[in-house]
């Protein structure tokens, strides 16, 4: 039996003014937001002092409120000269792009670029502990075709909600998307023959700013040759296209489990899989299964989350004439390779009024409070939207599927500034060691004609919910709401 979970009462907090509210009609939930930059001391895990760091910041944040975490410009992290790739590495932030939060070190691992805006496949790591961007390797050198040269590293890829942090192997994972130059799948050849690659694991503890990610003599500058930090593993078991797929992680017996969906053929209907990792360090392989199909609902560009409480996949949908749906469900516990379909949710606002979803959402659970947590970027800083989990006594979803996003409302007046032109996607998440939110920022210019890509940490804050006797009126009265206004939509 799956587990019934109770909102928590709202808490006290502080309005933009600084005094002290508790607001029922504008909410207030908080987000972490964070740009890693990693001392790169090689194998060191310096986690205490970056949680302790960060969870300095957030203590004197109110809830639902943001604070800034880095310290310096995420350009200040970029290689220069012969070592650097050619093109704009603000990309890595801007194009389509994702992080992985490193849970064991309180470090954000940041790595993408793609397709035709960035060819460099250097990584970048910031550090909790200092708030300082730095760099994880150079990058790897291109042929004239786009292969890296020694095969021992991946493409840069956008990389959409596909970059992920195994805590039990300490790794970082990605499943890449729109690799560069072609836009698809990572690729590799021997010379004649070309190949499917990935996906590709990353060492932290191998991190070194001053090596090549891949073999010695791989890098950009071929006069002065950068040693090798041979840092990536192909996994070799790519099986399914990552352009627009979201990701989801949980240990599960002891091992690194992730959640991905992918679309072999961009048909907007992708299929949910489960992917585990191995013993990585020990020789262990991987395995990859298909566990549910897309029916009911339309996924492109979005991301993805798992709530860990009630066992269930949630996507963001891409709402279409015939599918009107903004949040795609799969539940785990009916895991099937063909018949396990999607659940499709509609959403409304607190006032009853539609919820429009939109390809640029970032979400993730937060399991303190029963509830995703969505920040859209936009507008010169973005809205969060508080979801609360709807199930019925068994935990499962059943027939309510009209639930509310509540518009949250910033306790404090510095928050991020970026406008996400290509979305947040995967560069918004949930760490429960801190209770917050981490976001990173859009990629800006600085007055200066430097770049900056800041780090975040949002606080989050649990909503209000009616008393038991009123709940279900209300649920009630807000599904007919929300099935009127979806009608209106279709027509």
């Amino acid at each position: 039996m799956k587990k019934l979970r109770v909102f928590r009462k709202l808490k006290p907090g502080k309005d933009a003014a600084g005094s002290n509210n508790v607001r029922s009609a504008s909410l207030i939930l908080p987000a972490l937001l964070i740009s890693a930059s990693f001392p790169v001391c090689v194998g060191q895990v310096n986690a205490e002092t970056s949680f302790e760091r960060l969870s300095s910041l957030l203590a004197g944040t109110p809830q639902g409120g943001w604070v800034k975490a880095s310290t310096n410009l995420f350009s200040d992290a970029w290689a220069t000269g012969a070592d650097a790739a050619p093109g704009p590495a603000a990309a890595v932030v801007y194009a389509w792009s994702s992080f992985a939060w490193d849970s064991t070190r309180g470090n954000l691992l940041l790595w993408g670029g793609g397709h035709a805006n960035y060819v460099g496949n250097e990584m970048y790591v910031w550090d909790g502990a200092t708030g300082n961007w730095g760099r994880g390797s150079l990058a790897s050198r291109i042929d004239l075709k786009g292969f890296i040269v020694d095969n021992a590293a991946p493409q840069s890829a956008h990389t959409y909600d596909n970059n992920v942090y195994l805590p039990v192997n300490d790794m970082f994972l990605t499943f890449g998307g729109a690799a560069a130059p072609g836009g698809g799948a990572f690729l590799q050849t021997d010379g004649t023959n070309v190949s499917v690659a990935g996906p590709f694991m990353w060492d932290p503890r191998k991190a070194d700013p001053n090596k090549v990610g891949g073999t010695t003599g791989s890098g950009w500058n071929t006069t002065n040759v950068a040693q090798g930090g041979n840092m990536w593993l192909d996994r070799h078991i790519m099986t399914a296209t990552h352009v627009d797929g979201t990701t989801a992680y949980r240990t599960e017996s002891g091992k690194d489990v992730v959640y991905v969906t992918a679309d072999m053929a961009a048909s907007g209907f992708p299929s949910l899989y489960r992917y585990t990792a191995g013993d990585v360090r020990s020789g262990g392989q991987d395995t990859w299964e298909r566990i549910g199909r897309s029916w009911n609902t339309v996924g492109y560009q979005g991301s993805g989350t798992l709530d860990t409480d009630h066992n269930l996949y949630i996507r963001t949908a891409n709402p279409r004439p015939n599918y009107t749906s903004d949040l795609a469900i799969w539940d785990l516990d009916n895991a099937d390779a063909n018949h396990n379909f999607d659940i499709g949710i509609n959403l409304i606002k607190a006032d009853g009024s539609d919820f429009v979803m939109t390809p640029y959402f970032g979400i993730d659970y937060d399991p303190a409070n029963n509830m995703v947590v969505m920040w859209d970027g936009g507008n010169g800083g973005g809205t969060v939207w508080a979801v609360p989990i709807i199930t019925d006594a068994n935990g499962n979803v059943g027939s309510n599927t009209t639930w509310t996003a509540y518009e949250l409302e910033s306790a404090t007046e510095s928050h991020p500034h970026g406008n996400f032109i290509t979305g947040v996607l995967g560069k918004w998440k949930y760490d429960p060691a801190l209770g917050a939110f981490i976001a990173l920022d859009e990629a800006v210019k600085t007055v200066d004609g430097k770049s900056d890509a800041a780090v975040w940490l949002y606080k989050p804050v649990a909503l209000p919910v009616p008393e038991p006797q009123t709940y279900a009126l209300l649920l009630a009265g807000l599904g007919l709401i929300g099935w009127n206004l979806r009608g209106r939509r279709r027509g």
